[in-house]
């Protein structure tokens, strides 16, 4: 008997011993392993045919659904702004939909209009880069504003003698032999994502309106200044995103500086920026044009802001949020949300202190709008033109079945003083629209408005003395 209590008590202390700590940082490895990160950078397009998926099966269409579902409903920062929508059942009502696609483009169509619901421009759907590029990034070089209902010229982003009859103010009236409105609704609106209803009318009109597979011909119907109808037809072509300079400066009479930033991309931006700053140093005045200018990494703006003051200024509020299981077992919020704010000391030493007026408009975007943002809390200046996108954030990309990415936009930022923009835009000083007369004539009525402004301080300046 005592050999058998001997030998329990030997086999409890083996085992005892023969146990495994807990390594919490293995545990914690495994467990972010389950979440990778995808590094875009290393993703080229595949250009052999013969590895292009064209059909999802059933079980993959099915997770390309679920997935798109469970990295928002984890992951999205802005279901306070879309308090009406049901995302559980929103998934449950589009299975069948997903179910029932052929081809791939349309499996990826439904997941469009599935992530549409969230009405976020830094959340979205890209099929497979094969046929992404098939289908999207091919284009023709006009774009076009929506002045009154109507899709006006604005830009004609080419010098080919092909286009030297579209002018600025001219109306577009069919596409294909479609009424513009029709097209919009048929082909656009289905799959398009966005923030808010200027953020939209941006999208469709500068971007989307005339994109369409490499190489197919559009046919055109415009109305011109006289009301005469006439119709040219063109070739779509591959964008060349090369040509796009970030950063272009100028003197306007007056001596008043004109600098626009069309991108935050980069640190291109801000060394292009300093290039300019000897010369922006010697104007009365100055105007930044962020109106087409669709973001980047905010850093940079706030770099330049940091040559136009020298206090510290406030960037942002940013809340994160962090999913806690265990609270929600515990009967306790599952949702825990972290503030966070910082402030921006100015370094350099040389500083702009003449008055400065920014630009924007709807398709000021993103990291744009942080710099306005930034800006208009620094008191340093107005802003004028339209309501920007209303959208900013930090996108988490996954990867989809069949190739494809989503994107899901995982912080909420507002102005340093809690002001919110998301979903609504930052709201000008002074709102300034373009008219379809104005661009007829060849006039921005935005700067023309700007350079009136900087006039007039000018003025109040003198008369002070």
């Amino acid at each position: 008997m005592k050999q058998i209590l001997f030998l329990f008590a030997l086999l409890a202390c083996f085992s005892l011993f023969a146990q495994h700590k807990l390594d919490t940082l293995a545990y914690q490895k495994f467990q972010n392993e389950r979440f990778p990160i995808v590094n875009f950078d290393d993703i080229n397009a595949d250009s052999d045919n013969s590895l292009v998926i064209t059909h999802l099966s059933l079980e993959e269409k099915i997770q390309a659904l679920s997935t798109v579902w469970h990295e928002a409903k984890f992951n999205f920062a802005n279901f306070d702004l879309i308090p009406n929508v049901e995302w559980d059942s929103l998934y449950r009502a589009y299975l069948p939909k997903v179910i029932a696609t052929d081809h791939i483009m349309e499996t990826y169509a439904v997941l469009m209009q599935f992530n549409q619901h969230l009405r976020d421009g830094h959340t979205r759907i890209l099929p497979p880069l094969y046929h992404f590029k098939k289908q999207k990034l091919n284009h023709v070089p006009i774009h076009f504003k929506q002045i009154d209902g109507k899709a006006v010229v604005y830009q004609v982003k080419s010098k080919d003698q092909v286009y030297s009859d579209i002018k600025m103010g001219m109306i577009l009236e069919k596409i294909d032999g479609e009424p513009v409105q029709d097209y919009i609704r048929k082909n656009i609106s289905p799959t398009l994502h966005f923030s808010t209803t200027q953020d939209s009318i941006g999208r469709i009109y500068h971007h989307d309106l005339l994109k369409g597979a490499e190489n197919t011909a559009v046919t055109l119907d415009f109305k011109t200044h006289k009301g005469e109808l006439i119709r040219r037809v063109f070739t779509r072509s591959p964008y060349d995103w090369n040509i796009k300079t970030p950063v272009t400066y100028q003197v306007l009479p007056g001596n008043i500086g004109y600098l626009t930033i069309d991108s935050f991309a980069s640190e291109d931006t801000f060394t292009e920026f300093k290039k300019h700053f000897s010369d922006i140093l010697k104007t009365n005045a100055l105007i930044i044009d962020i109106r087409h200018n669709g973001g980047g990494n905010g850093h940079w703006g706030h770099e330049i802001i940091g040559y136009l003051t020298k206090e510290t200024f406030y960037p942002s509020m940013t809340l994160m949020n962090s999913y806690h299981p265990v609270q929600r077992a515990w009967g306790g919020d599952a949702i825990q949300s972290n503030k966070s704010s910082y402030d921006w000391k100015p370094y350099h030493t040389e500083t702009y202190t003449k008055p400065v007026v920014v630009l924007i408009s709807e398709l000021t975007y993103s990291a744009a709008e942080d710099f306005s943002s930034a800006f208009k809390m620094a008191q340093r200046g107005v802003l004028i033109g339209t309501a920007t996108g209303g959208s900013t954030g930090q996108p988490l990309g996954y990867q989809l079945p069949g190739g494809g990415f989503g994107f899901v936009c995982t912080k909420r930022d507002a102005m340093y003083d809690g002001t919110e923009f998301v979903g609504i835009g930052i709201i000008p000083d002074f709102e300034v629209k373009l008219t379809i007369e104005g661009l007829q004539k060849g006039e921005d009525e935005v700067l023309d408005a700007a350079i009136n402004y900087l006039k007039q301080q000018k003025t109040k300046s003198i008369k002070s003395l």
